[in-house]
Formats: structure tokens, sequence, C-alpha cells
């Protein structure tokens, strides 16, 4: 049984580097010449949605022909195929994790997953298959296209002929995770509190427990020189008569095991541990600045390909090590557009990227052991990021970055300035620092509460919001506490034309005031028409609001109503700003950045 996908296909693309994005043309008129009097008549399209950086969702598995083209999946459905430098990319059910692919060639390649999930790609597309399986399969492998298992949770075992999958009796209800053979008439299946399966071309039997772990991955160079690796370093190894527990010399959990001819094996997994066997045991050591590893794939001669967390995709050749890709931050949490084609986005991990010819660079300070969580600036030639510990850094004007450091090194959220001679941010237990072209002051606020977002009309109107429903008024001399009819954290504030101030959190809550600010304004709740938490509020100078969200939720505001305007994509988007064109920019986790405009 099969069916036809039309994937949500994210890119067609040259592949750049570490770093990567696609810059789309932001609009196209389509003039033709009308008939009788030779009017011209202009067609413009409607505004629609484009990723501009692609999400680095976790990379569980990779497959391929050769060292240099190679398929891998992972997390949130993401399929990519990455040929002699070109990349496709697709994405299936945002909800359904991938977690295996094996093929025979290049039209014929199957990834399996979640709920059971199986697509075959022929080369042009993809093609569900139904696989009897009702959970999640883990692994799969294949001794030619007529003849591939795969494997899950409860027991589950399926096998495909080259036409269908039919469900065979494992014999056993522990979760299995690797599938791995010699031939059609030796394989082997590991799993759950160290199960250990063997067919023998006739039967499957039962050869655990061969170990009192999990065993997550299994591999061997013949019959009789056998891997198995697993959750708190295990390590066992199988001569052809028994399997044997090894000394891995670490606590980690191995996700995978793999080797090239004529030399030892290797082991990867959590917090980036790389395990080489040595004569009597195995040497760990960290690599991959300590991000988890997956999945691996070897050409049978001098190549072996690691997958791992947020896109980490490298290759291993004697001697070198090459990064093919080390993904973007985990998540970004704000973005700056300050003129029509570029972009900043700033995120975990310290990154401060910068869209750059169609593509994007980190152009972040030196700063170790910071994530930031918001940019504000008045051009791309002033601008500032604020982020945990209490740094502040500034870039302008092609110098180098001036930075700072708060003494309470209180963690900073946000980040707004009249101009460069009047800006605030503010963060946890109610810090709010005020910078007045010189130097930065700490203000007092009167809260104790994390402080997510701020802005104002003029030095005597500014508004902080944040956690257990907290608005804070500055009017040009002390900050007060207002009271509101919610309680929820609120995220983000935004002073729209007319009088009117919005107030965006959880749970789709806006809170909306209008007229002159006194003692008792009241603040109203307003239908948001989404339920899914927000967390950014931006506005253009026709009035018009714009906020996002979880699972991808874009929402406007024309000044009576909110409507949605969400893009076809499910990532969380955490930050959003206009640039001088029109164009809405969305940003948010996985390194997603999104562009809303013709």
């Amino acid at each position: 049984m099969s069916r036809r996908f039309a994937p949500h296909i994210i890119s067609s693309s040259r592949f750049p580097g570490a770093i990567f994005g696609i810059l789309l043309m932001l609009g196209l008129i389509l003039v033709v010449a009308g008939c009788g009097d030779d009017e011209v008549i202009s067609v413009n399209q409607d505004p629609s949605w484009s990723v501009i950086l692609e999400p680095e969702y976790t990379v569980r598995a990779v497959w391929g022909l050769t060292s240099s083209n190679y398929f891998t999946v992972g997390e949130y459905g993401s399929i990519r195929h990455f040929d002699n430098g070109n990349l496709m990319t697709w994405q299936f059910d945002y909800s359904t994790d991938l977690f295996g692919v094996w093929g025979s060639d290049g039209q014929h390649v199957l990834v399996v997953g979640d709920n059971g999930v199986c697509y075959q790609y022929d080369g042009q597309e993809w093609i569900g298959r139904y696989t009897h399986s009702p959970t999640k399969l883990n692994g799969i492998w294949g001794s030619d296209w007529t003849n591939v298992y795969a494997v899950g949770n409860d027991g589950s075992l399926v096998h495909f002929d080259g036409e269908s999958w039919s469900a065979l009796e494992s014999g056993t209800d522990m979760n299995l995770y690797s599938c791995w053979g010699t031939g059609p008439d030796n394989i082997y299946i590991c799993g759950s509190e160290g199960t250990m399966l063997h067919f023998d071309g006739h039967q499957w039997g039962d050869q655990g427990p061969v170990s009192d772990q999990v065993l997550d991955s299994v591999w061997g160079f013949g019959p009789d020189d056998i891997y198995a690796v697993g959750a708190v370093g295990s390590i066992v190894h199988y001569d052809g008569v028994s399997w044997t527990p090894e000394n891995s010399g670490t606590s980690e959990r191995l996700w995978s095991v793999r080797g090239l001819p004529g030399h030892e094996p290797v082991a990867i997994g959590s917090s980036g541990i790389f395990l080489t066997r040595g004569q009597d045991d195995w040497n760990p050591r960290t690599i991959a600045e300590g991000r988890y590893m997956y999945g691996m794939w070897d050409d049978h001669d001098s190549t072996i390909l690691m997958t791992g967390y947020n896109g980490l995709l490298q290759r291993m050749t004697d001697p070198a090590w090459q990064i093919i890709n080390v993904g973007h931050t985990h998540w970004i949490k704000g973005v700056f557009s300050p003129s029509c084609d570029r972009v900043y986005a700033v995120g975990k991990q310290g990154v401060v990227l910068q869209s750059q010819g169609g593509g994007w660079q980190n152009i972040a300070p030196p700063i170790d052991n910071v994530d930031y969580s918001a940019i504000w600036g008045e051009s791309e030639d002033d601008f500032f990021v604020v982020g945990t510990g209490g740094v502040i850094a500034r870039l302008r004007g092609g110098r180098p970055w001036e930075t700072w450091r708060l003494q309470s090194e209180a963690n900073l959220e946000a980040i707004w300035g009249r101009n460069s001679s009047d800006i605030y941010a503010v963060g946890a237990a109610g810090t709010i620092v005020h910078f007045d072209g010189v130097s930065w002051e700490t203000m007092v606020s009167n809260s104790d509460e994390a402080l997510l977002g701020i802005m104002g009309r003029s030095r005597q109107e500014v508004y902080a919001v944040g956690a257990n429903g907290t608005i804070l008024f500055f009017n040009g001399s002390i900050w007060r506490e207002m009271e509101n009819p919610a309680l929820g954290t609120l995220t983000s504030v935004w002073c729209r034309d007319g009088m009117q101030t919005v107030v965006v959190g959880a749970s789709g809550l806006v809170l909306n005031h209008s007229g002159i600010l006194g003692e008792d304004t009241p603040w109203l709740v307003q239908d948001s028409t989404t339920p899914f938490s927000l967390y950014s509020v931006t506005g253009d100078g026709d009035g018009n609001l714009f906020a996002v969200g979880n699972h991808g939720v874009v929402i406007s505001y024309d000044g009576e109503t909110w409507s949605s305007m969400s893009p076809d994509h499910n990532d969380r988007l955490n930050a959003v700003d206009l640039d001088p064109c029109g164009n809405l920019i969305g940003a948010g986790h996985w390194g997603t950045v999104l562009r809303h405009g013709y």
C-alpha cells in the first residue's frame, strides 16, 4: 500500500558551509501590454511566506551512496539529500520524527520513523508506504532492495520485499533500536535491557540479554567481529561464539558504532563523546564542541559520516575531520531588519547572525558562555545586543564590538530605545538599566519579577512587562506597577499610534489600553484568535500590529480585531520585526528565519 506525498520542500540549493540560508527574491511584478489602446496593466502578487534561514533540526541517521552523495533524516519530519555540493531539503509531517534511512541506490531509498511511518524515494519523489507497524520505527537495514527490515518499539519488526511491507513476529515486546547483518541469513537486532535477536535465514532467535543496559546500535566487520553499544557507555563484542563486555572508559550514552576496513571501530554518543578502540580498552575523547552525536555511515573505504544535534554533520577521513555543517543556534530570540536586504538574528550559544549575499555569517563578539536574547538598533551601522550574565554589546560604524557586563550579572531579556542616547534593557529579578549614550545606569524598578519586554513613546511614557502579569510604567521619574486583569506571563509590548498600547503573553493573551494614561486607565483583554503563547509583537507606520508565537503562530491587528496570517511552518517563533520595505521577519527555534512579503 502506498501514497504519494507532496512534502514541504524547504530548499534546493548549493550548500555553502556551516551556517547557510537562502535569501529569496522580494517580489515579482508582471507587466503585460493591454489590447486596444495599449494600456499597460501591472498585476501584483499577494504577499507570501518564504524561508530565508532554514531550520537546523537534529539529525538522527545518515545513509549514502558515496562520501559526497548521501541522505540524512531527523526530527520534525526532515530529510536532506547532499549530492556533490548540492542540497535538497524536504519536510514531511512536522509532528513525526524520522529515525532511520537505508537504500540500495539513488532511486531506491527508504526512511522510517514515528508511528510506523515510511517514505520511499524513487529519485524524483517520495511515496508513503504502509509498514503495518503501529509504533515508532527506530532503525532500518537491508541486504538488498527485496530484503529490508525495520525495527521499533514494543518489539515491532517489519519486512519489505521491494513492493510492500509485512509484519513479523520478533518474539519480544522490548523496544528494538538497531538492525544490521552480514547477509540475508545472518542478521542482528539490539534493543532495551540488553536484547539481542539473531536471524539465521530461517528463524529469529534470542541471544540476550547480552548487557544489562539499553543497546542502541549494532554493527560489525564480519560474522565473528560484531559490536553493540548503548546506555551508560555499554559496549559488547561478539567473536562468533559469545558476547563479551568491553571497557568503554565513559558513562555517556553511545548511539552508534562503526568502522573502516583496516582500522579499529569507533563509537559516538552524548555530550560529543567519541571512542576509538585500543588494544585492550576503548579510548574516549570529546569532539563536536560537546554536541550529541547520533548516526554514522561509512563508504567501506576511507570515510565515515557522523550526524547529530542541531544539524551537526561531519566527515571523518584519515587523518582529518571535516565539518560539513555545524548548525546554527538551537533557537533565535531576537531579530532586527534595518534595511530591505539585511537581517540580523541573535540567539543561543552566543550567535549574532547577519544575512550576507544570499547566505549568513556569524559576526558575534568574542564573549564565551553567553546566550543572546534581544537586539535593537537605529541602523545596521549601530545596534545593541543583550543576553545572559548581564552582557551588553554594541556594534557601530565598522568599529570593534564595545561590550559591558552588569556587576549583578543578571540575565537581560529585552532592549529598546528612542535613540542611541536613550536606551533601556530589562531582565531577571526586576532588572532595568538605562544607557545615556555614554554609560549604563541601574534604575529602581520596584519589582523583583522577571521582565521580558520593554517599549515606550517618550521619555515620560515607557512600559516594561514580565512574569506574573507584571506591567511597569515609567513617567520620566519613577517606575510603578500597573494593575491589569491577567496574571499570566507577559512577554512583549508595543506602543501603537493613537495612544493605544498592546501587550502579548502566554496562552494567546493580549491586553490593550487606549487613551491618556492615568491611574485608573483599564487594561482590557482582547480575543487574539489563538490559544498558543505569543512571544513578540511589532507594528508598522499605519498602525497594524503583528505578533508571533508557539507552533509558528502569526497574528495581525488592524486596530479593532486580530486575525491569523500564520505560515505553513510549525517552529516556535520568538521574535518579529518589519523591514523598511514592509516585509515581516519572524525568527525562532532551530534557527528558523521567515519573511512575509512580495
